[in-house]
């Protein structure tokens, strides 16, 4: 792309260009926060009726951890969304000609309608080549606008840092919400196991003291998994968005410094000369016909100032470029480098607990198979004590059956008494002879 001649400034006095503010992508997280609260109590609605599922039980029946992970999930998830769609917004402007190949960047008149026509615009791109212009037609001197279009770049890009400090906040403490739970459960669990101990008295309360153990584990375990299952879903798309916006700015530094810089023409105002002096210096230009050896001489100078500033601005943007590829991969690796080790320590931290959780668990089952062969012991003697207890009261049923039997004989001797007596009573006996039948006659007996 080859630059234009040296500016005409005859009619600057009267050009102002249009003040603009700066624009950004920055998304408004009162509304992200306020779509997030509305979506976490629609979901816990919607969950209501089905309590009884895995879900159900996951999100409502595990603690107060769980709703302000969720409401954190959203919040990052909106937050993404509303990113999402202002870079689609501004993706057309991208592939939009904003500043044709032969537009003339010879008068100020012409870079002031160019600037114009850019401002009433309302994306990005011709937001930050307005501004780039404005402070071209402020100054007059090119390098300043070198210097505020790398001004822009800056803000533009610490804005952008800036607008994901409260997501990536977010993603980090739903993890460390879930490691709550995880304390929270396990002590419910413990103490809810020392207590039935305490009052354990048959096998049904041990079975009911187990379960409540069961429920605390299950209160500790399922939110570590919603945590870690709710910040792997949204740390990805607000990743992949943020990349999408650092290559948006960079697409847009690209155009400024390949399209609209080089093409902007340069003013050789040494110093000491005024506006006057310098008009008056361009007109004679202009009225001379054929220059002379030192002018053309003065035009080479000009033209090699001019070749100097375009490989000057294009090492500058270079070296940019590569300052923040650098800055992007050094960003993204401290990321994976505190992704790894979170997931290591929290990896780390759960097997702990599953070691603890399981030794206490064994020391327990062993307390319990005792309690139980105790229970065991305790029935055999008490089955014997009850064996004896019946031989004792056959005993006294036999005991019974013998005094009845008494009353009985003592019952048929009363009754005999009189009988008794009227033998024991002295008698006479009286011999009577009767005849046998062979004498025919009485004999005495």
């Amino acid at each position: 792309m080859t630059a234009s001649s040296p500016v005409s400034t005859t009619t600057a006095p009267s050009l102002t260009p249009v003040a603009l503010p700066r624009r950004d992508l920055t998304v408004p997280l009162w509304l992200a926060l306020a779509i997030a609260a509305v979506a976490t109590v629609i979901l816990y609605i919607f969950f209501l009726p089905l309590q009884s599922t895995y879900l159900g039980q996951l999100l409502l029946n595990r603690g107060w951890t769980q709703p302000v992970a969720v409401f954190f999930a959203w919040t990052v998830l909106v937050f993404t969304i509303l990113k999402a769609i202002a870079l689609f917004q501004q993706a057309p402007s991208l592939r939009q000609i904003w500043i044709s190949a032969n537009y003339p960047f010879t008068s100020m008149r012409d870079i002031l309608q160019l600037q114009q026509v850019l401002a009433q615009r309302r994306t990005l791109l011709p937001n930050r080549c307005a501004r780039v212009l404005g402070a071209f037609l402020s100054s007059g001197q090119r390098e300043i606008a070198v210097e505020a279009a790398a001004e822009d770049s800056g803000s533009a890009a610490a804005a952008t840092d800036a607008s994901y400090t409260i997501p990536r906040v977010l993603v980090w403490a739903i993890p460390l919400l879930g490691f709550i739970g995880t304390v929270v459960g396990i002590s419910q669990a413990v103490s809810g196991f020392s207590s039935f101990l305490e009052t354990a008295q048959d096998v049904n309360q041990i079975k009911e003291g187990i379960g409540g153990v069961t429920t605390g584990l299950a209160v500790a375990f399922d939110t570590t998994l919603v945590a870690l299952v709710l910040s792997v879903l949204v740390m990805i798309p607000m990743v992949i968005v943020e990349r999408w916006e650092n290559k948006l700015l960079l697409q847009i530094d690209t155009y400024i410094n390949d399209q609209l810089l080089p093409r902007l023409p340069v003013t050789n105002t040494p110093a000491g000369v005024d506006r006057a002096t310098l008009q008056e210096v361009i007109q004679e230009t202009i009225r001379t016909e054929l220059p002379t050896e030192e002018r053309l001489e003065q035009l080479l100078d000009n033209l090699n100032q001019l070749a100097r500033a375009v490989v000057r601005d294009r090492q500058q943007f270079v070296a940019t470029l590569e300052e923040r590829r650098q800055q992007s991969i050094e960003q993204f690796e401290r990321l994976v480098t505190q992704i790894q080790h979170s997931q290591g320590e929290l990896l780390a931290h759960v097997n702990q607990e599953q070691t603890a959780i399981a030794q206490e668990l064994r020391q327990q089952s062993q307390y319990i198979a005792q309690l139980l062969a105790e229970s065991d012991r305790t029935l055999q003697q008490r089955l014997q004590l009850l064996e004896t207890l019946s031989q004792a009261l056959q005993a006294l049923a036999d005991t019974g059956n013998l005094q009845l039997l008494l009353d009985s004989l003592n019952h048929t001797l009363q009754n005999l008494q009189p009988v008794l007596r009227q033998l024991a009573q002295p008698r006479r006996v009286t011999l009577v002879e009767q005849p046998s039948s062979l004498d025919g006659g009485d004999r005495p007996i």
